[in-house]
């Protein structure tokens, strides 16, 4: 009788634990957060990349492929490449790929997790977006964001964002190593699968004037890779822009562009707050604004890097909390801007920066 007791207690011990574990999967599966986004991938001009095989994982076992072709990075770094799909899907917590990168004619891969929290933070955080109309409130819209970006540089760098409409954030840097795949797993492949372990193949892709423009080939010519640079990019400054409009004039939005592929626009309260944030280098700055007679202008600032980087680098030299202003002076006719790098004790002058300014046809 005992034993017969003891073996049917076992049996519901057994059972209870097999159901409570069925239900911490059911409950981990259910608490996997999801949003829509796409999956995409990008490159810096010159250094196209291809992933052979893997993408984005989630905990509750989802697949997002980034085996998209070949990426020219055409966009720039950090921009949106092509995708399989957009939709209502998990947010992933690893990124487990194996990609070429035709220009050092070298495969890496990675295997590792990313950070799935603060990409849940950032999608629930969302942004305003001045694209979206007034709600009832008399506030812009809540915008969230619409694109996951794992881009790929020289070196076995990746580095993954956020992007929408208004805003692109990073959410970290990972960094793969070098591989070779072997010849028993590429002779399983059908031959358009196999054709990025040919040589004259990836040869023929930097050749590719719509992949490598010529312009770009040349440049490169004879140079080696920046390896390292993408990680400069990233270093980040305590920094504000600043507006002198004459004859009292008034802004109305700017949109920063930086070197790291981060991006934000700032428009009402934002724009007025203009608060000093830590941000990259920008590698472009768009900015409107309105003269006293409601004539809407527009400018965009195209900065040359070594000046720019040099600048920043002279003001933060002997201290790197220091807060600086970049700020943009309109002259009194708005047909041009001065752009000034400013902390408390110094002043850099951006001459090389390249200003291209348009008058609308429409008043305000």
């Amino acid at each position: 009788m005992n034993i017969i007791r003891t073996n049917i207690y076992t049996l519901a011990l057994l059972f209870t634990l097999t159901i409570s574990c069925q239900n911490k999967k059911e409950n981990k599966e259910m608490n996997i957060e999801k949003f829509y986004y796409q999956p995409t991938i990008t490159c810096p001009l010159g250094y196209p990349v291809e992933v052979y095989r893997g993408g984005l994982e989630s905990q509750d076992g989802s697949f997002e492929p980034l085996n998209l072709g070949t990426h020219t990075g055409k966009g720039g770094w950090g921009h949106t490449g092509g995708s399989m799909s957009s939709g209502i899907k998990s947010i992933p917590n690893r990124l487990n790929l194996i990609w070429v990168s035709y220009a050092e004619d070298t495969f890496y891969s990675i295997d590792c997790d990313i950070d799935y929290n603060k990409m849940v933070e950032k999608f629930k955080e969302g942004y305003q977006d001045s694209a979206f109309f007034f709600n009832k409130n008399g506030k812009y819209k809540k915008e969230t964001y619409s694109y996951i970006v794992v881009g790929f540089a020289p070196g076995g760098i990746v580095v993954v964002w956020l992007a929408g409409s208004g805003r692109q954030v990073e959410i970290g840097r990972y960094e793969g190593e070098k591989i070779v795949v072997s010849n028993e797993e590429i002779a399983k492949l059908d031959n358009h699968d196999r054709l990025i372990f040919q040589q004259d193949y990836r040869e023929k892709t930097m050749l590719n004037e719509k992949i490598v423009p010529i312009e770009v080939q040349q440049a490169n010519k004879n140079k080696a890779i920046p390896y390292g640079v993408w990680d400069v990019y990233r270093k980040r400054y305590t920094w504000r822009p600043s507006f002198d409009i004459q004859k009292e004039g008034t802004m109305i939005d700017t949109r920063l562009d930086m070197f790291n592929g981060e991006f934000e626009e700032q428009f009402d309260q934002v724009l007025v707050k203009n608060e000093f944030t830590e941000r990259a280098i920008p590698k472009r700055v768009n900015i409107g604004w309105r003269d006293n007679t409601g004539q809407n202008y527009s400018g965009t600032m195209y900065f040359d890097e070594k000046e720019i980087f040099d600048a920043f680098n002279t003001i933060y030299k002997d201290d790197k909390n220091k807060k600086a202003q970049l700020e943009f002076r309109v002259n009194i006719l708005n047909t041009f801007i001065t752009v000034l790098l400013k902390s408390d004790d110094q002043e850099i002058s951006l001459p090389k920066t390249k200003i291209d300014v348009f008058k609308s046809r429409k008043r305000y």
